[in-house]
């Protein structure tokens, strides 16, 4: 009986995911002939995750949040592939398609020498000292990107209204600790997020740490996310910075973490 439970357990992680990112999805393909022909030819993929069996198998599940994409092949030549994405059928190969770039990112683990990846997986590591190797997943605040730089403003508005994954996402996967890489100047984006979820009429909240100033280090608090859910710097900035910034943010998660009772 055991097994099975697990099994049911595991497998509706994938069922969740999947409807979270079907849910939607209509909504983005209505939304893109909006974007200027040059906008969209840049435009990269929308980025979804999968749920790794690491993950699955993790006592404690972590959640990384970073900014945006950073060059996600090209959404344009997706659509373009998979007939416009319009069908349900389309619309569930380019989801799996999405998923397996996804899957292969992290098989291939290219990218472990950037910043964010170094200070990712030194966080995680941190967290589950114990734990499954790579048995974290990390998603994105913002799912697009524009040249591998950030969307502009009436752009990103307009794909991350349509398109607002984040807190779907977040209750398919059930994490016990969510770590917004995002810094401060991703909080508008962040609020914008969590008003526009589907718990209505919840906002997003900004609770104060202890000898941390709000831009360093602070704690989130929203219906959809566990009680451990904090944002600081992305790593690229405070690496630069490891003893003053990265290392003390650092031990104060962990002492977050190991000391107070989950709620």
């Amino acid at each position: 009986m055991e097994s099975i439970n697990s099994f049911i357990k595991e497998t509706e992680f994938d069922l969740k995911l999947q409807d979270a990112y079907k849910e939607c999805w209509s909504r983005l393909i209505r939304a893109v002939p909006n974007l200027s022909n040059e906008d969209f030819s840049h435009l990269s993929n929308p980025f979804l995750i999968k749920c790794l069996p690491a993950y699955k198998k993790a006592k404690k599940k972590v959640l990384f949040v970073g900014q945006e994409t950073n060059g996600w092949e090209s959404f344009r030549v997706t659509l373009e592939t998979f007939h416009g994405g319009n069908q349900e059928s389309n619309r569930d190969d380019i989801i799996n398609y999405l998923q397996w770039m996804y899957e292969d990112l992290r098989f291939h683990r290219k990218w472990d020498y950037t910043p964010f990846w170094k200070g990712m997986r030194r966080l995680y590591q941190a967290i589950d000292a114990n734990g499954i190797d790579d048995g974290f997943l990390h998603t994105e605040l913002v799912r697009f990107d524009l040249n591998q730089k950030r969307l502009p403003q009436d752009v990103e508005d307009l794909l991350q209204k349509e398109y607002n994954v984040l807190p779907m996402e977040i209750k398919a996967l059930d994490p016990d600790i969510v770590i917004f890489l995002t810094g401060p100047d991703y909080d508008d984006r962040l609020r914008e997020t969590f008003i526009n979820s589907y718990v209505l009429g919840d906002h997003l909240k900004f609770e104060l740490i202890n000898g941390f100033k709000k831009n360093e280090l602070i704690r989130l608090i929203h219906p959809v996310l566990p009680y451990h859910t904090y944002r600081t710097y992305h790593p690229g900035y405070s690496l630069r910075k490891e003893n003053e910034v990265f290392i003390p943010i650092e031990k104060t998660i962990i002492n977050l973490i190991n000391n107070e009772t989950n709620k």
